[in-house]
């Protein structure tokens, strides 16, 4: 079944039906938008050189996260940002002013549910929906293959993550500034989170992830030592260090030795969930940090 998109520009207000998923089958998002999957590059091949009135597109964005376990999306803020930077482009391009734009991804579970939530934040952010609007549109689409979000790691998932519920966590922490799209500099995050010597993100205004440092390198990375974090961590204020991983990698007191309050707070498994008192203690380091 070929390409079959929507007569008419449907929106949230517009009440739509639930729709049967058929491959190759093209779902209207909003305004030119559409959305569909393809089976194989060969499909897609097909398709374009049948209907030359449409415009296919796609990104490889949703298709290579990088897995720390079982894990298979989100993505993370920069690729979130490139990809809504993306589509804003292509969907301003006059040449494209009226043609029908065909977002397509495989049939694959993990591709197609990063695909409908970076989908979902570009409708979000650049097309004026709400969270719970932008992902009706994909509601609507019955037995779409989609999967819920899980933790990193390789036990099985006892808590499930929805693409919905990360979008609203992505408009809370717009609405309380800790992410400015306007202003997000994505050179500057990518600066700290592919550095050689350190791997590190700001969370929010208080917070810093990344990497355990450690004295040697292994397949997946340079060696990454204490030292080399020193001044990105004073440049971002870090007051405290809390290490959850396994120790050995490096020397503890080397933080200790430049200024800051050091806390371990390694328990059994870092793939898996801290006990009651492991995040008791944590929550009161945070607390008490930067006094």
């Amino acid at each position: 079944m070929g390409p079959e998109p929507g007569a008419a520009t449907r929106t949230p207000s517009d009440g739509q039906l639930a729709r049967l998923y058929v491959p190759q089958l093209v779902y209207p998002l909003r305004g030119k938008l559409h959305f569909t999957t393809h089976e194989s590059d060969d499909t897609t091949a097909g398709l374009i050189r049948e209907f030359p009135a449409l415009y296919f597109c796609s990104s490889v964005i949703p298709e290579t996260y990088i897995p720390f376990c079982a894990d298979f999306g989100p993505n993370n803020i920069c690729s979130i940002l490139s990809f809504c930077e993306y589509m804003r482009d292509l969907l301003a391009l006059p040449q494209l002013s009226n043609r029908a734009v065909i977002y397509y991804t495989s049939t694959r579970e993990h591709h197609v549910t990063n695909s409908i939530f970076l989908l979902s934040c570009f409708l979000m952010l650049h097309e004026g929906l709400s969270a719970d609007e932008a992902m009706s549109l994909f509601d609507n689409i019955s037995g779409l293959p989609r999967a819920a979000y899980r933790d990193a790691a390789w036990g099985a998932s006892t808590y499930e993550l929805s693409p919905l519920a990360c979008l609203r966590g992505l408009r809370r922490a717009i609405r309380h500034k800790f992410l400015i799209p306007g202003t997000f500099d994505v050179a500057a995050y990518k600066a700290k989170h592919e550095a050689d010597s350190y791997d590190m993100t700001l969370v929010t205004p208080k917070f810093v992830a990344f990497a355990s440092p450690k004295m040697e390198a292994d397949d997946f990375s340079d060696e990454r030592p204490p030292a080399s974090h020193v001044g990105p961590f004073r440049q971002m204020g870090v007051t405290d260090v809390v290490r959850l991983s396994q120790g050995g990698m490096y020397d503890d007191e080397a933080f200790v030795e430049e200024g800051f309050r050091y806390h371990v707070l390694q328990f059994d498994d870092d793939n898996a969930c801290p006990s009651a008192g492991v995040v008791a203690r944590f929550l009161d380091i945070c607390d008490a940090a930067g006094d």
